[in-house]
């Protein structure tokens, strides 16, 4: 019986990872990964049983945690403002980095052609948007929002709001990432439009 270890599980990991980044998904294979690692497809299939397996633990040990984190971070404690200008920053600073972009490059180009992009938006993204869609629905129940609006209606405009000054330029190499005082600025701004027309 083979025994697995958590130093080698890392190890296959990382040797994907830099694949993945430096080739891309429908050009990294089960082969060319475990040639990578030095061992056998038998030990590559006894951490991890497919390609799809593999990308997923390469976006969970990426900046991934650091999203979680941003979305976990809302807090009934503070007002709606304060809550959603905390997620804000931590949500920006978190995406605008180039794994993130390089993360979301492969899938998009993979989304046509197989069900990654589905399974990666219902691991990652939709799970975190749902945290956000539960604060809005409690904020929305205490009247601290409009109660006619829909929660996941209003959570989908806060995500455009905060993303269009900086994702689509970011992603595509016309900007560097702003510096945490211009990040803030935009959250704030993005937030009193939000606050405008949800209150």
């Amino acid at each position: 019986m083979r025994v697995k270890t958590e130093e080698k599980r890392q190890a296959i990991i990382e040797i994907a990872k830099e694949a993945f980044f430096s080739q891309g998904f429908e050009k990294t294979s089960m082969s060319y990964i475990s040639q990578q690692v030095g061992g056998s497809k038998a030990t590559l299939y006894n951490y991890f049983s497919s390609k799809d397996e593999i990308f997923y633990a390469v976006m969970e040990s990426s900046a991934t945690e650091q999203i979680a984190n941003a979305f976990h971070s809302l807090s009934s404690a503070k007002s709606v403002r304060d809550s959603l200008v905390a997620f804000g920053i931590n949500y920006l600073d978190s995406i605008l980095t180039p794994e993130i972009m390089a993360i979301q490059r492969m899938v998009m180009a993979e989304a046509g052609k197989s069900d990654l992009g589905k399974k990666f938006y219902e691991k990652g993204p939709k799970r975190g948007w749902d945290d956000v869609c539960r604060f809005m629905s409690a904020r929305i129940e205490s009247k601290e929002l409009r109660h006619d609006i829909d929660a996941w209606h209003a959570t989908m405009q806060l995500k455009g709001l905060l993303e269009a000054e900086l994702v689509m330029p970011y992603s595509l190499g016309a900007i560097a990432k702003p510096a945490a005082k211009r990040i803030r600025e935009i959250v704030e701004s993005a937030v009193a439009a939000f606050l405008v027309l949800n209150q």
